[in-house]
């Protein structure tokens, strides 16, 4: 169904796991330039395209699962977007689907809850990772620092976590993000290790899934 407005899904590797979120938008804005795609301005002294980004992929983590809203000049077939974006685009930066979306829809931060990650984990025992999982199941809460624009405050973040599950050197986690709070995976490990007295790192940081 062609639409002049989708929500794309597209996914980040490894080789652009460093590229800041300022300059990734700038990587859009190029490819769909080159794509010649007709894409929607802003009104105003400085007209921009129309683009909206979910929550920015912190540096250094890789995602199969980011969103992008566009908005289009013209309809065209989500398919069309596919393939032009992805012969414009560097290699590890792909669009995986294009849903046409219809007004009124909800935004991207209020359309997810929750995000899946897989981090790889430093050297760790199966005796301290038995210890991670039994401290995590077993708190009540779990304190820590959080930033806020407003500053730092210590919060309890246990309702932020869905899952947690330390297993064969890995981590599996669930965790909040979206309007109803965005909560980075390092910081949920951090405090369960605190909580356990367990000194162990994660090397590399993998969103597989929002919903």
């Amino acid at each position: 169904m062609a639409a002049d407005i989708m929500r794309l899904t597209y996914k980040r590797g490894d080789s652009v796991k460093f590229v800041s979120h300022l300059d990734f938008v700038k990587v859009f804005e190029r490819a769909i330039r080159r794509a010649r795609i007709e894409v929607a301005f802003s009104c105003g002294f400085n007209p921009r395209m129309q683009l909206v980004f979910g929550n920015p992929l912190p540096v250094g983590l890789t995602s199969d699962c980011e969103l992008l809203d566009i908005t289009f000049a013209r309809p065209y077939e989500p398919s069309e977007i596919i393939d032009l974006l992805n012969s414009t685009l560097p290699g590890e930066i792909t669009v995986l689907s294009a849903k046409p979306l219809i007004k009124p829809y909800d935004s991207i931060l209020c359309s997810v809850s929750f995000a899946e990650y897989t981090a790889r984990i430093g050297s760790i025992s199966p005796e301290d990772e038995d210890s991670l999982n039994s401290a995590f199941y077993s708190c009540k809460e779990l304190m820590t620092m959080k930033r806020s624009k407003s500053g730092e405050k210590l919060v309890d973040i246990k309702p932020m976590i869905k899952s947690f599950l330390v297993k064969d050197g890995a981590l599996y986690i669930t965790v909040a993000t979206g309007m109803g709070g965005n909560l980075r995976p390092e910081l949920a490990f951090s405090a369960v290790c605190e909580k356990a007295g367990v000194s162990a790192d994660l090397i590399s940081i993998h969103k597989n899934n929002m919903y």
